[in-house]
């Protein structure tokens, strides 16, 4: 009766241990698919973040190269003017800004700006 028990026992263990593989070689598979996916992830956000800062970085130049073209008329053309106390100032805007407002309607009340002598 004794190795009746104790034979019992050992299938008890060894069926507690088999179950305790598998559980554990489920999890182990389950752990490498969810890193797996949370890498793919990272990799996606980082190509999408690499072509956002891409495009970015395309308007910000093509932005840079017509200020540079501007700049250039501007240094070309800037206009003096000499006020009446003898100081001298030299206008660099683009023509198409001179006369523009520089607040909004919404700003509240504007008022044109006269220069008298």
């Amino acid at each position: 009766m004794l190795k009746g028990l104790l034979g019992f026992f050992a299938f008890i263990f060894f069926l507690v241990v088999l179950i305790l593989l598998l559980v554990g070689s489920y999890l182990y598979r389950t752990y490498k698919k969810i890193r797996v996916a949370a890498q793919r992830a990272a990799e996606r956000q980082a190509q999408q973040y690499r072509e956002e800062t891409g495009r970015q970085r395309q308007q910000y130049s093509q932005r840079q190269q017509t200020n540079n073209t501007r700049n250039t008329d501007y240094a070309e053309q800037p206009r003096q003017t000499t006020t009446a106390t003898g100081e001298t100032i030299i206008d660099n805007r683009h023509q198409e800004r001179e006369g523009k407002k520089i607040f909004d309607d919404s700003d509240g009340e504007y008022v044109d700006f006269v220069e008298e002598n």
